[in-house]
């Protein structure tokens, strides 16, 4: 069977920063789900998506949402495939993000 354009070798080696949420993707597809994203600096939403994981459901990444995550991996057409991450340790809210 053809390897999926998706997980076939990416690109160059990327990291990116931002903030991890989970969102609903791909509403009304077979592939809707609340996926992991990384929220970057310009407001960009990149799924993430970590090596040798379940597409799906990634508890590893879900039970860090809200922290901020330098990722490295290759950017693919729908995802981010994500080889390392590091969880930033100055990602304390400011204050205006706690007083909304």
């Amino acid at each position: 069977m053809p390897a999926d354009r998706d997980d076939a070798p990416g690109g160059a080696a990327e990291c990116l920063r931002g903030r991890l949420c989970r969102e609903r993707v791909d509403a009304g597809s077979k592939s809707e789900r609340l996926a992991v994203l990384l929220v970057v600096a310009d407001g960009d939403r990149v799924v993430l998506r970590r090596a040798g994981a379940n597409p799906f459901r990634d508890p590893e990444l879900e039970a860090l949402e809200g922290r901020v995550l330098i990722v490295e991996g290759e950017r693919r057409t729908h995802y981010f495939l994500v080889r390392r991450y590091t969880v930033c340790e100055d990602d304390a809210p400011s204050a205006d993000d706690r007083n909304g």
